[in-house]
């Protein structure tokens, strides 16, 4: 009905110059049944057009309506038939262009992207040098404080670091078993100032297990834990570490008797910026740690839970796959 819609116009002046011929053999005195056969034939010539004419083009319609119900949208230049009608070579022409210049600007777009996250790593690389000295200094100072904010600091660009590789298609880690009470031992190692200065209480129990896992990864995420559970700490802070392991998974539960998470916002932490009633009290928070974190285990296959109640205590619970180690790019 579309079809014959859109030709009413042709089917207008077929009809009249069929009333027309009919008139003139009238006039002329034609005999009926040459006349009528005349524009029987006339009629059927006329049908045949416009039946090769739609069939040529509802085969090229369907197939871009049926194109079009696709998930992968921007593969219907590549998959679809080039038409054999003049519109059409023109839809078809007109979509291999615009596609083409699509192309062009997201390849454009990406290299630019791959240049800045290749600056942006060789940067951090190269700012921890300093940070790695001045941490020397203070330590020497025995300046604490000083100590505490250039901890913020090098967590930050951390956070960047991890960020960026997050978000790249290249394999940036290695899965390996590891011993996670090493693991551990390293991240505490590495906060033990501001663990000291804080008057944290570690308790550890059952982490003689090994994980499959990144290294550097890993030790990134437990460091993410354990300076939230720093952040947001009360008096008498504990930090508690216990694992439990069966045939299929190790299960990793890090505890802490800090100020908790709102119920309210328990289904959000895991979202880009999100810092929730606790980062806008504390103004500590940009939200972008726990939503790291929470890329980089679903990069390596790695559960993550949190639980909470306000006031009261967080739970971390990590959880590591024996089976389904294997690991996909992000």
């Amino acid at each position: 009905m579309k079809y014959l819609a859109d030709h009413k116009k042709h089917i207008f002046l077929i009809v009249v110059f069929i009333i027309i011929q009919y008139l003139m053999g009238k006039a002329f005195h034609i005999e009926k049944a040459f006349l009528y056969a005349q524009i029987i034939l006339t009629i059927i010539f006329i049908i045949i057009i416009f039946t090769y004419d739609y069939m040529r083009k509802v085969s090229f319609y369907r197939q871009l309506d049926h194109h079009l119900k696709m998930k992968e949208k921007y593969l219907i230049i590549e998959t679809l038939n080039r038409p054999s009608f003049y519109e059409g070579e023109i839809m078809h022409d007109a979509l291999y262009e615009i596609t083409k210049s699509m192309n062009e600007k997201i390849y454009e777009y990406q290299s630019e992207t791959k240049h800045f996250k290749e600056y942006i790593e060789m940067w951090i690389h190269e700012v921890k040098t300093p940070i790695s000295a001045l941490s020397l200094m203070l330590h020497k100072d025995k300046n604490n404080k000083a100590l505490n904010q250039l901890k913020r600091i090098e967590n930050y660009t951390e956070q960047v670091l991890y960020y960026i590789r997050s978000q790249s298609d290249a394999q940036d880690y290695l899965i390996k078993e590891h011993q996670l009470d090493q693991c551990i031992n390293h991240v505490l190692m590495h906060n033990k100032d501001e663990l000291l200065m804080h008057h944290f209480t570690i308790e550890t129990d059952h982490l003689d297990c090994k994980v499959k896992s990144d290294s550097k990864w890993l030790e990134f995420i437990l460091n993410q834990i354990v300076s939230n559970a720093m952040k947001y700490h009360k008096e008498n802070p504990l930090l508690r570490f216990s694992a439990t392991e069966d045939e299929d998974k190790v299960v990793l539960s890090i505890y802490d008797n800090g100020i908790g998470i709102r119920a309210s916002d328990l289904p959000q932490v895991f979202k880009k910026s999100y810092t929730g009633f606790n980062g806008h009290e504390e103004e500590k928070s940009t939200g972008m740690g726990l939503f790291i974190t929470k890329r980089l285990c679903d990069a390596l296959h790695h559960g993550l839970t949190i639980d909470s109640k306000e006031g009261e205590y967080t739970k971390v619970t990590l959880i590591f796959y024996k089976e389904k180690y294997y690991v996909t790019k992000l």
